[in-house]
């Protein structure tokens, strides 16, 4: 066992933390002691100095601090490393994940590095050379504050040998769940906190890919397109999956379902799909779900992977209205394609009991209110069995649309006095732009949806489509254009 002592933070409130879970991995085989901490919890938000207090007797044998962030969790990061910095100012403290892959600069604001691109071929040459007292300040993929001055060193192409890389490690050794109090992981607290939306049961998350075909302006995935110069797509092989999806099943054995998190499954070739569908059905052999996109969508393969135990889908749809996608998103699907690869799925409730989930962005700047009354159309349309994820447009740092809402005065640069530390999803009044009767009528149909859902359908004949589609009459959506916007934030409200 190597001598420098590591802990690794991650900050998510669920626990598949499959990147932090990497690193780990990595670490450890290289012979480097690694304890992992996980600040797992959604409500309240803010760890107490009572809280971080706790993780004192780990942080004084502890040379490197590292810590998964995303933007969602950005302000954790900054309180456990402020915390850090006081309490003990000789360690090293490294941000990395998606949140420093958007913005490394904003980052070294309070790390001392920062990975901000793929880790897995930095990380062991990165540890080692700090360990060594060697200079690592030119190391690939990585950034560091030196002096006044920010060196954001080259990138590094693709990580393509993903096959090379250990399994994620679930290991409970110097493992422990901070929440109010400092507890050490085991399998009932990971049986408990892996009941994941939309079932509510233990559900293992699980990467088989990386990539995305989109470069959406909203998502992360645009700034890998910058930096690599393209979309690039790479997949573990079906052996690396399934065995790895084996072992963690027989650690644990009390999971329901499995997700592949991939952003969309189905851009694995027709034979891959059919080498995969035959090892699960046989070797695996619970239900799981798939994301996919309308642009790769494939009935043979869809109908293989139902045949191998698929129970859900979800896919991307964000906007009823082509203009957004075209012109806003700059994503590269068809709204008339992705509802006729809708009503195909749709049927799949009634033959296999395949739930679908569709996610939608909504509360957009950019949107007219044509646009947000096509989203609403779209909604109309959708049979009730449908589940309708429903985001409010969050302008991440270092996307393209987060670089035009700050030059068109949508959103202030994080770093401003008024910005510097907030939240990066909706927190309290969540709509801020379509103050609208638009907008009232999405979230009153998403409303109803929820009920009917709720309800196991009892009671979704108490307001007849027909009534929604009268609602949306343009004679009607001309008069409520009258009303001002303090109305229609009173209904919000009344909605949330």
């Amino acid at each position: 066992m190597k001598e420098m002592k590591i802990v690794l933070v991650n900050l998510s409130s669920t626990m598949s933390s499959d990147g932090s879970r990497l690193i780990s991995a990595l670490l450890k085989q290289s012979g480097y002691s690694v304890t992992n901490i996980f600040l797992a919890r959604s409500n309240p938000f803010n760890y107490e100095n009572s809280e971080l207090i706790l993780l004192d007797p780990i942080l004084e044998e502890t040379q490197l601090v590292l810590i998964g962030v995303y933007s969602s969790y950005v302000l954790r990061a900054i309180d456990i490393t402020k915390y850090v910095k006081k309490t003990f100012p000789e360690i090293k403290v490294v941000w990395g994940g998606p949140h420093c892959i958007a913005a490394p600069e904003m980052a070294l604001e309070y790390a001392d590095g920062v990975c901000f691109s793929e880790g897995d071929e930095v990380i062991i040459d990165f540890v080692d050379k700090m360990a060594g007292n060697e200079e690592y300040i030119d190391i690939p993929n990585m950034a560091f504050k030196k002096g006044d001055k920010i060196i954001v060193n080259k990138v590094l192409p693709p990580f393509k040998e993903l096959d090379s890389l250990p399994y994620y490690d679930y290991d409970f050794k110097n493992a422990y769940l901070l929440d109010k109090h400092l507890v050490p992981l085991n399998k009932e607290i990971i049986k408990e906190r892996f009941g994941y939306y939309p079932f509510y049961v233990p559900t293992f998350y699980f990467l088989s890919s990386r990539g995305c075909p989109n470069k959406c302006t909203y998502c992360n995935n645009a700034r890998y397109v910058s930096m690599f110069g393209k979309n690039s797509i790479r997949f573990h092989s079906v052996d690396r999956v399934i065995s790895e999806l084996a072992a963690s099943l027989e650690k644990f054995d009390f999971f329901k379902y499995i997700y592949i998190g991939d952003d969309d499954f189905f851009m694995r070739p027709l034979d891959q799909i059919e080498d995969f569908s035959k090892q699960y059905k046989e070797k695996i052999k619970i239900p799981f779900g798939v994301a996919l996109s309308p642009n790769t969508y494939n009935s043979k393969k869809m109908r293989l992977l139902v045949e191998a135990g698929l129970r859900f889908i979800q896919m991307g749809v964000q906007t009823g209205s082509q203009r957004v996608l075209d012109d806003v998103f700059k994503r590269n699907t068809n709204t008339e394609k992705t509802f006729a690869v809708i009503r195909e799925l749709t049927e799949f409730k009634k033959t296999d009991d395949i739930d679908l989930l569709l996610d939608f962005i909504i509360d957009n700047p950019y949107e007219t209110r044509e646009d947000v009354f096509l989203t609403y159309k779209s909604l109309l349309e959708l049979p009730l069995h449908v589940i309708v994820n429903i985001f409010y447009l969050t302008f991440f740092p270092g996307t393209p649309l987060y670089d035009q809402a700050v030059k068109d005065g949508y959103t202030e640069p994080f770093g401003s006095k008024t910005s510097r530390l907030r939240f990066f999803t909706r927190q309290g009044v969540k709509v801020r732009y379509q103050k609208n009767y638009e907008m009232f009528l999405i979230l009153f149909i998403k409303k109803f949806r929820l009920h009917c859902i709720d309800h196991q359908f009892r009671y979704r004949k108490l307001i007849p489509l027909a009534v929604f589609r009268f609602l949306g009459l343009k004679p009607l959506r001309a008069m409520a254009s009258l009303l001002p916007e303090s109305f229609f934030m009173f209904l919000f409200k009344k909605l949330d």
